[in-house]
């Protein structure tokens, strides 16, 4: 993720439990001590490995996901 053309954090999805996808089973796996589940179309929102990053008026927010894509916005 940059701000205005400079890297602010880096991250790659084995960061998490070596594999996002292990992160699903672990959260599946939890709720189903609680008799809950995740069903087809559920929506999961799993946060982020990176902290945070300020957004002041006039940043430039560049997100690279590598094959799945990248994202830009600017914020006024």
């Amino acid at each position: 993720v940059s701000r205005n053309g400079e890297v602010e954090e880096t991250g790659l999805g084995a960061g998490v439990l070596n594999d996002p996808v292990e992160s699903m089973v672990w959260l599946v796996r939890r709720l189903a001590q609680y008799g809950q589940g995740i069903r087809a179309g559920d929506i999961v929102l799993s946060g982020s490995f990176i902290r945070p990053i300020e957004c002041p008026s006039g940043s430039q927010i560049h997100a690279d996901f590598g094959g799945f894509g990248s994202v830009h916005i600017a914020f006024d």
